[in-house]
């Protein structure tokens, strides 16, 4: 009788820990890894050659949005075939549960506007056969999985499963309703949850908006409130908080400061978001950086969520609040209804000067780097718009001796709405930069938004970027270090105490690759055709990893799935103090 499942024999193995890489083979059974070592001698029901291979742990992603997704796709696309083994939803306080029927289409209309899910997308993939949160996650636990899931409860969908649409967004909740959001929490967290998520980022300045333009409840939540509302963790002493309070220069961070201290000593830790690199105000890394090392040496248990990676926005008009939301101006064109609506708002001149004038006051916005930069890679069929291809908008109005804000609405009345521009890199090139946000001992890579903004972009390929850039292109990292980075620091800030390495009684999530086989095209996102009903969506092209295991089994070869669905519902707090026990049995 063969000793173990699986061996992977004969690779480098860069085991997560920031441990010097080594030579040897890896036993597994159940799922586990049972040994490591010179396993030479004893047999496997199957072998896998690693020779001349990285043996690594699969990438952990900690902000996605493949709530829905996975009804439909359960390889989290394009995460999956890019290494990633496990992954966070219902981030930013968004999400599909809680939700009473009589709100299920209202949740849906939110999605649509503040992470590009289409409705018809949802309509056409989510059974809605549930209504409590621990009951979603039953239905999650059934579904066939190719990654591990773990799932905040979304504190947008909590105020609105207690209090209404209306009375979250307008007054302050009672006692009572705080109470049974408590109650709600505990309830979530029993059942699986790993904790809450929110996006407090105000009224102004935020790019999150309600189907109907309206910042959502969370993002206009009295700040005592939320802190009332997160107290339910520390009470409970578990668990993870996530905070959207502020990016680059708008929100206000003290929120999460006041979070920080009302959690502090409590066994929660905080996910603060979010710090990101950018060309325009380098300084930013720093001064990010130092604020999160005063929250430390205050004895805060908190992480920085980080962008850090080399993406990019491809949008039409309809799109255009992914990149700068924050602009009431196009705030307006996401309250649209139809694409009628938009056309006449982009051809109005009246909403041409009030955009031009607010985009002039308030500078290039954060998101996409400006509008100065934006190519143009599509128009529609007119030939009179042809010339206009593969050009800055900040080229054309030059030309046309007008603005940039002028020139995109006039294109995009011109093109019927056929217009697609392709932003400057979100955050900057410079990889020094990079190195450095993501190298802080307190910082944990996010920013693939895995599973929404699915005709902006596809980021699920964020670990591999990283891993071509910062290491085999500018050698700014060791495969020791990112891979640590990548899996082991993120488990552990996930408070997941078996996942982020290869050590004996870990799961088996296990990456096996060749570095110069991996690539990442930076021209273009592919488009591909498999969303429900045939629709469309753009993902990076990028991969190459020769082998992907979750919990033992083989899900990738070669960027394409094996149709093996090993992946878990992750409930870490409910397990807690268990799961190591079972493995040293």
């Amino acid at each position: 009788m063969a000793r173990f499942d699986t061996i992977i024999s004969g690779g480098r193995i860069v085991d997560g820990t920031g441990s010097p890489a080594f030579y040897g083979d890896i036993g597994i059974t159940g799922g586990r890894i049972a040994a490591i070592g010179e396993l030479s001698q004893d047999s496997a029901a199957q072998v896998i050659d690693a020779q001349g291979k990285i043996v690594a742990p699969g990438h952990v992603n900690q902000h996605s949005h493949y709530d829905v997704a996975l009804f439909w796709d359960p390889y989290c696309s394009n995460a999956g075939e890019n290494g990633v083994t496990t992954v966070l939803n219902a981030n930013c306080g968004f999400g599909i549960a809680p939700v009473r029927s009589r709100d299920r289409e209202r949740a849906m209309m939110m999605l649509e506007t503040t992470e590009q899910i289409p409705v018809a997308h949802q309509r056409a993939a989510l059974p809605w056969d549930w209504e409590s949160f621990p009951d979603y996650l039953a239905r999650v636990e059934g579904l066939p999985k190719g990654v591990n899931i773990l799932t905040y409860l979304p504190l947008n969908m909590l105020l609105i499963y207690v209090m209404g649409v209306d009375a979250a967004k307008t007054r302050r909740p009672t006692g009572a309703e705080v109470a049974e959001m408590h109650r709600l929490i505990n309830e979530g967290m029993d059942a699986g949850a790993l904790g809450i998520s929110m996006s407090c980022m105000g009224a102004e300045g935020n790019s999150h908006l309600d189907c109907d333009g309206t910042p959502m409840p969370t993002d206009v939540l009295d700040h005592d409130v939320v802190v009332d509302i997160c107290r339910a963790l520390t009470l409970r002493g578990e668990g993870v908080i996530q905070l959207l309070s502020h990016l680059v220069i708008y929100g206000d961070r003290t929120l999460t400061e006041r979070v920080l201290e009302m959690a502090k000593g409590s066994g929660v830790t905080v996910i603060h978001n979010a710090f990101m690199t950018s060309d325009i105000m380098p300084e930013k890394v720093e001064e990010d950086l130092a604020w999160l090392e005063e929250m430390r040496a205050k004895g805060y248990d908190v992480v920085g969520n980080i962008l850090a990676n080399r993406g990019w926005i491809e949008a039409g008009m309809r799109q255009l609040d992914v990149a700068c939301g924050m602009l009431s101006s196009v705030r307006k064109i996401a309250a649209c209804q139809d694409d009628g609506q938009v056309l006449a708002l982009v051809s109005d001149p009246a909403y041409t000067r009030d955009f031009a004038a607010e985009y002039a006051a308030k500078g290039q916005t954060n998101g996409a780097n400006g509008l100065e930069g934006q190519i143009v890679i599509a128009v529609g069929d007119d030939p009179a718009l042809a010339r206009y291809m593969d050009r800055t908008l900040a080229e054309i109005a030059g030309e046309q001796g007008q603005g940039v804000v002028a020139t995109m609405l006039d294109l995009a009345a011109r093109s019927g709405l056929a217009l697609q521009l392709r932003s400057p890199f979100i955050g900057s090139l410079d990889p020094r930069q990079a190195a450095r946000l993501f190298g802080h001992y307190a910082t944990v890579i996010g920013g693939s938004d895995g599973g929404a903004h699915t005709k902006s972009f596809g980021l699920g390929h964020v670990p591999t970027d990283l891993l071509i850039w910062l290491v085999r292109e500018e050698g700014l990292m060791t495969l020791e270090e990112i891979h640590f980075h990548l899996a082991l620091k993120i488990a552990r800030a996930l408070q997941i105490k078996d996942r982020g390495a290869l050590l004996p009684g870990f799961w088996a999530d296990v990456l096996i690759y060749d570095p110069e086989e991996l690539y990442f095209d930076m021209q273009r996102y592919e488009i591909v055709h498999d969303m429900p009903g045939g629709d469309w969506r753009r993902k990076g092209r990028a991969g190459g990893y020769d082998t992907i295991m979750v919990n033992g089994v083989v899900t990738h070869r070669r960027d394409t799935p094996t149709g093996a669905t090993p992946g878990r519902l992750l409930r870490v707090c409910p397990d807690r103090g268990t799961s190591l026990a079972i493995a040293a049995e």
